[in-house]
């Protein structure tokens, strides 16, 4: 399936499932990882399984913040054990995207804003149908609010 698509509705719903599928459970951080493969993708212009991507992965190696990497990795096919994806432990919550062998590449850094008011929401222990529509929101909130992203 290619990055860009007529329907990117729909291709976000295909790729949510197969996130949710791969990992056990639907929640903001897995939605935020999903969303970050399909923007790295997009400002590429790589295509879902394109073994010339390498992605890197900031983040605080612990849950909830782990599961970006699973919705990276469904989203992208880049993945650990291809040795496409890595993770840097950070307190920070970003990827980097870049294309082997080129000079292009992209920074996708989840909003700070976005990334506390989470943590604070997932600090009060919420039920798991509340994970999940937090889920939802970051699903469907725009790139722009969710996303700060720099080409370099």
């Amino acid at each position: 399936m290619a990055a860009s698509t007529s329907n990117p509705s729909q291709e976000l719903n295909t790729q949510l499932k197969a996130a949710t599928d791969l990992h056990g459970h639907f929640g903001p951080f897995l939605a935020l990882g999903v969303r970050m493969g399909l923007v790295g993708l997009r400002a590429l212009g790589a295509k879902e399984g394109d073994t010339k991507l390498r992605v890197k992965v900031m983040l605080k190696y612990a849950l909830p913040f782990s599961c970006v990497l699973d919705g990276i990795q469904t989203s992208t096919k880049c993945t650990v054990g291809n040795k496409r994806l890595v993770w840097k432990e950070s307190k920070q919550l970003g990827a980097v995207f870049q294309l082997k062998n080129g000079n292009r590449r992209v920074e996708v850094d989840v909003n700070p804003a976005v990334f506390q008011e989470l943590k604070r929401k997932l600090a009060e222990k919420p039920l798991d149908e509340e994970v999940r529509r937090l889920g939802f929101d970051m699903a469907s909130r725009s790139e722009k609010e969710l996303f700060l992203v720099r080409h370099t």
